[in-house]
């Protein structure tokens, strides 16, 4: 059986690479006169991005855009088998896999929690 090496909704992708979580952390440093302040509104959850090129099949790539295209919530099962629930699929870039046009799909994606 080959190992997954994550789960987009019901599509097992062949490969993952670069996975990257950006937190959405709203705090910033204010420049003031004599000195700095901090803005602090906290991690807010619901803002946090997920990064990752995959590579899948392309029957499976074909199910990946309809969930881009209709904006459809889906769970996401990362290599470690933490699951990060309802998140939207964006994809960013995709093209074939060199030698195996036909079959298979390199895509760049983004998941956002929402």
């Amino acid at each position: 059986m080959m190992k997954i090496h994550i789960a987009i909704g019901d599509i097992e992708t062949l490969e993952t690479e670069n996975w990257q979580v950006v937190p959405d952390d709203r705090q910033q440093l204010v420049e003031i006169i004599g000195g700095v302040a901090v803005q602090d509104f906290g991690h807010v959850a619901a803002g946090d991005k997920i990064s990752c090129t995959v590579r899948l099949r392309k029957r499976d790539f074909r199910k990946l855009v309809d969930y881009w295209d209709k904006r459809t919530p889906v769970d996401v099962t990362d290599e470690a088998g933490d699951v990060w629930e309802n998140v939207r699929v964006i994809v960013k870039s995709y093209e074939y896999v060199p030698h195996f046009s036909s079959k298979a799909v390199q895509a760049t994606l983004e998941f956002w929690r929402i």
